[in-house]
Parts: C-alpha cells; sequence; structure tokens
C-alpha cells in the first residue's frame, strides 16, 4: 500500500515550519540565558533604578525595565560604543543624555564599598566588572572610553557559576571628587551580551557651598516624615536622601516625605546644590522612625523556596511586601518585584 503523502504546497509549508522550529531550537541550546537573565545595579542606586522610583524623570522605558539594559560583552575592547555606553547601545535612549545636572546623584564615597545588584534571573556568570569616570572628566558631553579610567578599579570573576539573587561586591572605591559616574557590567557565561548600569554618585567636594546643618524631623505620622534644616548661602535647590537613596529635591529647607511603612527607622540626609549643579557634602545623618502599628508581622514571612504569584503578601525584616508578579527567591528590598505595603 503506497503511503499518501501531502500536497507539494502543504508540504513546502510544513518544512518550513519545522526548519523555524529547529532554528529557535538551537537558539535556545546555544543561548539559554539571553531572554531570562536581567538585573540592574541596587547599590548604589543606577540611573535606571531612579527613573523607575520616580526620582529621575522623563526616561522613557527606562522607567519600566531598569533591568533589561544589555549590550554586546567585552567592555572596553567591545561592548556599548562610545555615546551610548549609558544605554547600552541605545536600549534606553535616554540614558545616554548627559549633561551635569540631569540626573539625580547618589552620595558615595571612597574606600571599602558594598557594590550590590538585583538580579531577576541569578544565571551562571563570568563576572562582575565596576569602572570609574576620571577624575576631570566631561559631566556635560555623552559618555565614552575616554570619559573613564579602562582599568576596573573593581572585578569580581565568578567562571561560571551562579550568584544570589542580591548579589554583593566588596570593591575598594577610588579617591574621587565632585560627581562621578560608575559603570557596572554583569557579563552572562554562555551568551554574548552583558546586563550595563550606571550610577550617578556624588563623593562631596565637588561644591564649595558648606553641608546643611541642624536636619531635624518636625511632622511624624504612620507613612511620612518632614525634615527642616538651616539654609545654606548661594544653594540653589537641595537634594534629600533617605537610607543613602535621592528622594526629592527642593528649594526650601522644608521637605516632607510620604509613601513610608509605619513603625519603621529610615535614615536621612540632605546636601545643599550650587547653581552648576554640584552638591556639597551630605548633612549628619538623622535617623527617624515612624509612629503606628501598622500591622507589622501580620502576614507570613518570606521563604526563598516559596513560589509567589502578584497579590500575595508576606513580611520580610519587619516590612511588609506585595509581590507584583510571580517570583521565587528574590529577597523583598521594595524596589524590585516586591513593593513595600503598610
Amino acid at each position: 500500500m503506497n503511503a499518501v503523502l501531502p500536497k507539494p504546497a502543504l508540504w513546502n509549508k510544513l518544512v518550513v515550519a519545522g526548519g523555524v522550529l529547529l532554528t529557535l531550537t538551537l537558539l535556545m541550546v546555544l543561548f539559554p540565558s539571553t531572554s531570562s537573565a536581567h538585573g540592574y545595579l541596587d547599590s548604589p542606586a543606577s540611573r535606571a533604578l531612579l527613573c523607575k522610583n520616580n526620582i529621575n524623570t522623563d526616561c522613557a522605558g527606562a522607567a519600566y525595565e531598569p533591568q533589561s539594559a544589555e549590550a554586546p560583552k567585552g567592555f572596553p575592547n567591545g561592548g556599548p560604543a562610545d555615546g551610548h555606553i549609558a544605554s547600552a547601545n541605545n536600549t534606553f535612549p535616554k540614558l545616554d543624555e548627559q549633561t551635569s545636572t540631569r540626573w539625580t546623584k547618589v552620595p558615595f564615597k571612597a574606600g571599602v564599598q558594598p557594590l550590590s545588584w538585583q538580579l531577576n534571573a541569578a544565571h551562571a556568570t563570568t563576572s562582575f566588572k565596576y569602572f570609574i569616570t576620571k577624575q576631570d572628566w566631561n559631566p556635560n558631553a555623552p559618555l565614552t572610553r575616554a570619559s573613564f579610567d579602562l582599568t576596573p578599579f573593581c572585578q569580581e570573576d565568578l567562571n561560571g557559576a551562579s550568584p544570589t539573587n542580591y548579589h554583593t561586591t566588596t570593591c575598594n572605591v577610588p579617591q574621587r571628587t565632585g560627581y562621578q559616574v560608575i559603570l557596572a557590567i554583569w557579563e552572562n557565561s554562555g551568551a554574548p551580551t552583558a546586563y550595563i548600569s550606571v550610577a550617578d554618585v556624588d563623593f562631596g567636594g565637588g561644591s564649595t557651598l558648606n553641608a546643611p546643618a541642624n536636619l531635624k524631623s518636625s511632622a511624624v505620622t504612620e507613612n511620612s516624615v518632614t525634615l527642616n534644616w538651616s539654609a545654606v548661602a548661594g544653594a540653589t535647590s537641595y537634594q534629600v536622601y533617605r537610607n543613602n537613596i535621592a528622594v526629592g529635591t527642593t528649594t526650601s529647607t522644608t521637605y516632607t516625605n510620604t509613601g513610608l511603612t509605619s513603625t519603621t527607622s529610615y535614615t536621612y540626609t540632605v546636601a545643599a546644590i550650587d547653581s552648576s549643579g554640584k552638591a556639597s557634602a551630605a548633612s549628619s545623618v538623622l535617623t527617624v522612625k515612624t509612629t503606628g502599628a501598622g500591622g507589622v508581622g501580620t502576614y507570613p514571612a518570606w521563604s526563598a523556596t516559596t513560589v509567589y504569584v502578584g497579590g500575595n503578601k508576606v513580611t520580610y525584616n519587619n516590612v511588609n511586601y506585595e509581590a507584583k508578579w510571580w517570583t521565587q527567591g528574590e529577597i523583598p528590598t521594595g524596589t524590585n518585584v516586591w513593593k513595600i505595603i503598610p
């Protein structure tokens, strides 16, 4: 009995479909991590993360996917092109905009410091590398290789091992003053790409303004803190930092920080900003604890082995969190899949 073959047109469609399926399978085998290994620099907070937190503005897609800035690896010999380093080769073009005042700066200092990544998928890793701008770089020109010292000031080689979802490298940060940019690169194993984050940091000393003095809290509620400080001669504005992350600017000497969690301690500092956008040294640290019970501890304790979906609530380190989407093993921070709730 002769076999019945498909008609020529159908046969051609089947062959094409089979070829596409085979190609997709090969891509998945050869590059298993390119579509799911995502992450961003969390500390110091990256430019894109501050976009997500509505501290940096006019960021377009970077505000929604700070973890997705992906470019060829191999910097400085390879990697993103000059002028497109911050955007990871135009993944998020807005991030390439560069002036001395375009981006919020995070207070930072030289010496032994932890640098931490939030990884959405902690795949096999080649290395974490960190570069910093030269002391005399031009903050009003696009970021290029000439902007940076091209020898990493810190590098951690994992040689194919998988890091934790919140991975910290202890680095010896070189001495700088004023506004600088840190370029952080996470290179995956078995993939041609790396994830790129830049952080805008201020080492102080970039401005001749005095640091704000007499930082106090004048009002504290369950979910807000009002701060006051003494005026600084020559300051055009003030940058307020909570837990070392910029949360807002003001032209007055008072600022109210809202959206906080009850019965939780926060640290605050304030820096004065001059007319060229340079920041003074930070004020003395003020620690404030919000009032009220707020239900802290009423949800199950977060577990690294439990699968959570959007809407699941947990308690971690005496703070309540709610999952935005499916997650497992991702430590709650309030800046990732987990959002802080009362």
